[in-house]
């Protein structure tokens, strides 16, 4: 019997009281057959919907079209620094339609066909246990015919291997190799969540090497591009699956890990193969085209420059991205500790990057009399702004307002700001 969070078995224990056969089912079994602690908890019982929502009306509805509901036990807990984190749990809680032998068939894989209820049994039909203990992946049923029904289920194998360390059962890798096209035609949604969650998981370079030799790969690269893969290319994602479990599991930053392994065109053709939202497409983008100006930034007034004109938010992932490629590609860390020695000068000193830093804003170049027109102002502020990255000194009422003035006449003398003309 698994050893229940109080807060689960208070709601298990709640449905059972009003009749309800119930049961948890899903990763949380299998993460306490390994040894973890879960805090996310997957139950289902055979009251309905509305039954789920009267019994708890403190619950979230997680999924409405599939009548999941959250019941979120988190809390935040203060240790004795000051510093708080989350404990606690969440459990979401579904209706079964049959037997829970019925129910638990539907799930794929062994290790996750199983249910337990303390009050009841523990439901194993497939022996699901052992091959937990084995670190084992085998399907409920033919992996052929899994795989031809649910196609997204290769992927969800391997976000096994990646999150729990499992093997797959040689049938099934086999069955891979020969159906992994129909992911080809998949939405891409699915393969999606799958990717990320195989991205971070503690054994991602396992699971990357086992989409390498069923064929997934092609799946979420796109088939064209991993055919085109060149030979560094090939080489580069070797050395990934070797060292990515070295990196932290940022989402994010793996992500980055896993694209930047392709070069600029196809990388970005693959990006945009999995539809990702718009703030994580931008910076994978990002991390394709601009990951080497963010190396080669090696003096003070290119770093705060590129701060100014991108931000913080945009310097900061690159940034922490190639610490990640130091770590995976055991690059040279001289360039990376320059930046940090450089951005923590540039902060400790409290030296100004935008506009908002400037001494002066635009009622005071109005004022002046360079221009009345607050659009030229600003525009004027943006080019001032350029004098403070070469000297923190420059941040001064009577010199900018000078410089103002002389990029309101000067065309050449605007497009130049940048330059340091040496005598």
């Amino acid at each position: 019997m698994i050893k229940f969070d109080k807060d689960v078995h208070g709601a298990m224990k709640t449905l059972e009281k009003e009749g309800f056969e119930t049961y948890v089912v899903g990763d949380c079994i299998i993460e306490w057959a390994l040894g973890e602690s879960p805090w996310e908890w997957d139950m289902v019982t055979k009251a309905d919907p509305e039954t789920i929502r009267k019994i708890f009306p403190e619950a979230e509805v997680e999924d409405e079209r599939n009548g999941i509901f959250r019941l979120d036990f988190t809390y935040e807990e203060e240790d004795e620094f000051g510093e708080t984190s989350v404990k606690g749990s969440t459990c979401d809680i579904a209706t079964m339609e049959g037997t829970i032998e019925e129910e638990v068939s539907g799930y794929g894989f062994t290790a996750a066909a199983i249910a337990d209820n303390p009050e009841r049994t523990l439901v194993d039909p497939y022996g699901g246990m052992e091959d937990i203990r084995n670190r084992l992946l085998k399907t409920v049923k033919d992996p052929d015919e899994l795989f031809r029904e649910e196609p997204i289920r290769m992927m969800q194998a391997m976000r096994y291997v990646s999150q729990y360390g499992f093997d797959l059962q040689k049938g099934m890798a086999d069955a891979i190799v020969r159906n992994w096209r129909l992911l080809l035609d998949h939405p891409v949604g699915p393969i999606r969540q799958e990717l990320e969650l195989v991205l971070t998981g503690n054994n991602t370079g396992k699971a990357l090497n086992m989409m390498a030799d069923t064929g997934l790969m092609a799946a979420v690269y796109g088939e064209e591009v991993a055919r085109k893969m060149s030979s560094g290319e090939g080489q580069q994602f070797v050395t990934l699956c070797e060292n990515i479990d070295k990196t932290r599991p940022v989402r994010l930053r793996r992500l980055g890990l896993f694209y930047t392994v392709l070069n600029e065109k196809r990388g970005l053709a693959a990006i945009e193969r999995m539809n990702f939202d718009q703030a994580t497409e931008t910076r994978l983008k990002e991390a394709m085209t601009e990951l080497l100006k963010v190396t080669f930034l090696s003096n003070t007034q290119d770093l705060k420059r590129y701060i100014y004109e991108n931000g913080y938010q945009k310097y900061n992932y690159l940034h922490n991205l190639t610490k990640a490629q130091r770590i995976v590609y055991d690059h040279p860390a001289m360039k990376i500790e320059a930046r940090n020695a450089l951005l923590k000068a540039v902060q400790e000193n409290n030296e100004p990057i935008f506009v908002e830093d400037l001494c002066i804003d635009g009622n005071d170049i109005m004022e002046a009399g360079i221009t009345d027109e607050p659009e030229k102002a600003e525009e004027l502020l943006h080019l001032v702004v350029a004098k403070v990255h070469q000297d923190p000194r420059n941040n001064d009422r009577k010199y900018l307002l000078k410089m103002a003035k002389k990029y309101s006449k000067s065309k050449l003398s605007a497009n130049s700001r940048y330059v340091h003309w040496l005598r």
